[in-house]
């Protein structure tokens, strides 16, 4: 007994394991994969942890002068506009400005003493004061740096990357931006978002098919002396000195103009010696915003003031050696395997599961706050819990299958589904019942008396269930409740103890349905008893709906719920009655009435059933709704005929349209029991008032 035990807490760890090491594997496919879901995700992890992170330090070398403005004529003096060309250019209220306004910038700027001045600005076709700003790149080139742009071009189904350098520089070609000639004024103001659309990262290198481009904040390092300071992978990223707005102070590039805040602001242009000044667009006019880890789009020059202030810094954010992640999400699942095998409470497990996950996300901020080192937060915190969540759902379905086993041993005292029912909604279940309308099913096999003295009591219990196993099968399938077995007979109830389909009425077809199936399923069955034990069966079923009684039926000890009433005694009366008829499935008018829409029958009988003086009208169910062959759809119209005829009390003509059917089948049975019918009220006519009844003249 304690081997067994040890064995079978040895296949409990070894299930769990496996688990664990699936949750693990898939997990590491999807990252494999670069599973879309995932990778979002594990993105999104990284923004909040920048978002709520130290921001890196802000460069004090670092200088934004930002076009605030598209014109400054609302800030500045009609004197102070008059007082500098540029600032009356600023002031027109025309955007953009002539070019030599960028070449008056950068010479101020460049005359203060600053190491570079960078303009986030493209200039892409050639315009008025080109050659001014020509002139100024000739000569400071040195100390300024233009932007230039790559874009894609489709043309005839090929992509190509295309170059646009400022049209006062185009002349030159792609040297100037060109990482091989350290001389090159200008630098690519692209920025690439990674997947899920936001940038992340700095690109200061980037080959452009033939073309080993440097970007603007690149380029400005490298005039600025700071050329080392760029990562050797040329890219780098991101940790960002603040959100949107808030980190580099922006200062109106009009005021470099203006006396009172040269002197003021600019220290009559101390301020900018031996400084890393950026020029660019700031504001809501510009249109130049970037998505970023902040909630709220980036202004497009802070990120080239983010890349500047990265480098200059070395305040980098670095990915872990490849080999972490897999030894990570492994570490989950080992995790949650040991969870698991030391906590027996679900409750306590769970718990302990979240706060794991939890503790590690914050874990990883830290790392990632203090060492600049990004650990993969998703795929070791999603395979912690799926491989603890997948342990318990299998320790959930192992203790449910005991209590099953469990219950199995009681389960003789009443049907599971009324245990089932019980459990749920016990106060449903009266003695006294309640009254509901359902389709009662009643089966029973032909002979059996026969087979049961052709067999062994061993064989026989083997026949039955052979035969009961299926046919309950599909008494289930379309949600009828077996409620007894009689022998070789089946009583089943659809409608109670619960019907789920929307459709009330519904039960009607699907009682139907489910005897047709058995009969098709009982075909396939006869012929495997017949080889096995050399026994024939058939089975004659009856169907009835009707109001009934349902509930615990019983003494207050011990009880069953089934149903009682009129309708069931008519659906057991309509099981035998087959026989003279030498039909398979009768069923009443009301089950016909609510199910003609999905079945295909005939009218088989007015009749009289045993103890009853009020006839009854009853069909053969013959097939699904449309499923009726059309050889056997000519014999019900003929068959139809003939009863009308016989009702009429034309016995004469009603035996020709019986015969008539039979020529067609042989072995339909209603036109020969009918024949037979009228041959007999020719010798003996019926009693007068008789209208067509058929008598029951037993159970």
């Amino acid at each position: 007994m304690a081997k067994t035990a040890k064995k079978e807490a040895l296949h409990r760890r070894l299930i769990l394991a496996a688990i664990c090491l699936g949750a693990a594997l898939f997990l590491g496919l999807l990252e494999l994969i670069q599973f879309k879901p995932l990778l979002e995700a594990e993105l999104y992890t990284r923004d909040l942890r920048i978002r709520f992170g130290q921001p890196a330090p802000l460069s004090p070398e670092i200088v934004f002068l930002a076009i605030d403005k598209a014109t400054y004529k609302d800030i500045l003096s009609e004197e102070e506009i008059a007082a500098d060309p540029a600032l009356a250019e600023m002031s027109t209220g025309s955007w953009p400005w002539r070019r030599s306004v960028w070449a008056s910038v950068m010479q101020r700027v460049t005359d203060a003493g600053a190491k570079v001045v960078g303009l986030d600005l493209m200039f892409p076709t050639p315009k008025e004061g080109d050659p001014e700003l020509a002139q100024f790149m000739q000569q400071k080139g040195d100390h300024a740096v233009l932007g230039g742009t790559f874009e894609e071009v489709s043309n005839a189904g090929r992509t190509s990357v295309q170059l646009t350098l400022p049209a006062a520089l185009a002349s030159l070609g792609a040297n100037e931006i060109s990482r091989e000639n350290t001389a090159g004024r200008v630098g690519f103001v692209n920025l690439w978002p990674e997947k899920d659309g936001i940038v992340r990262t700095a690109d200061y290198y980037r080959q452009f098919q033939n073309i080993p481009a440097v970007s603007l904040a690149g380029r400005m390092l490298e005039k600025a002396g700071y050329k080392n300071r760029i990562p050797s992978s040329g890219s780098g990223l991101l940790r960002f000195a603040g959100p949107p707005n808030f980190n580099y102070k922006a200062i109106p590039v009009y005021q470099l103009f203006v006396p009172s805040t040269w002197e003021k602001v600019f220290k009559n242009g101390e301020m900018l010696k031996e400084k890393i000044v950026l020029v660019g667009p700031y504001g809501n006019w510009s249109k130049d915003v970037i998505r970023t880890p902040y909630p709220n789009p980036m202004p497009g020059p802070e990120l080239h003031l983010a890349a500047l202030g990265a480098a200059l810094s070395g305040n980098f954010l670095h990915l872990p050696p490849l080999w972490i992640n897999p030894l990570l999400i492994i570490g989950g699942a080992g995790l949650a395997l040991l969870l698991i095998l030391s906590t027996k409470q679900p409750i306590a497990r769970l718990f302990l599961l979240g706060a794991l996950a939890l503790g590690y996300a914050i874990l990883t901020f830290f790392v990632q706050d203090k060492l600049s080192l990004i650990l993969p937060v998703v795929g070791p915190s999603l395979t912690l819990l799926l491989g603890g969540v997948g342990c318990l759902s299998y320790e959930f379905v192992l203790e449910q299958r005991e209590k099953r086993r469990v219950s199995g041993m009681f389960s003789t005292m009443v049907s599971p589904e009324v245990l089932t029912y019980m459990q749920a909604d016990p106060d449903r279940f009266r003695l006294t019942g309640e009254k509901k309308i359902v389709s009662i099913f009643f089966s029973d096999l032909a002979g059996f008396t026969t087979i049961s003295e052709s067999v062994s009591a061993e064989d026989l219990a083997k026949i039955l269930n052979r035969y009961l196993t299926p046919m309950s099968d599909l008494v289930t399938k379309y949600g009828g409740y077996i409620d007894k077995y009689a022998g070789d007979a089946i009583m089943a109830d659809f409608g109670v103890p619960v019907w789920t389909d929307p459709d009330p009425n519904s039960h009607a077809w699907k009682a139907c349905w489910s005897a047709l199936e058995q009969q098709e399923r009982l075909q396939t069955l006869k012929e495997e008893l017949k080889a096995e034990y050399g026994c024939e069966i058939d089975a004659r079923m009856g169907i009835n709906t009707g109001e009934v009684a349902a509930g615990n039926m019983g003494s207050d000890k011990k009880f069953q719920y089934t149903v009682m009433g009129d309708a069931v005694n008519q659906a057991a009366r309509f099981e035998p009655a087959n026989k003279p008829f030498d039909t398979h499935i009768m069923i009443g008018g009301k089950t016909y009435e609510l199910a003609k829409e999905k079945i295909e029958a005939r009218f088989l009988a007015n009749m009289i059933v045993k103890g009853k003086t009020e006839p009854v009208p009853c069909y053969e169910l013959l097939a699904k709704k449309g499923e009726l062959p059309d050889t056997k759809r000519r014999v019900v119209e003929i068959f139809e005929e003939g009863w009308k005829l016989h009702a009429s009390k034309k016995f004469k003509e009603a035996i020709t349209k019986f015969q008539e059917a039979l020529s067609l089948d042989p072995h339909d049975g209603p036109s020969k029991t009918y024949q037979k019918i009228c041959e007999g009220f020719l010798k003996t006519p019926p009693p007068a008032g008789w209208a067509g009844e058929y008598i029951q003249t037993s159970k």
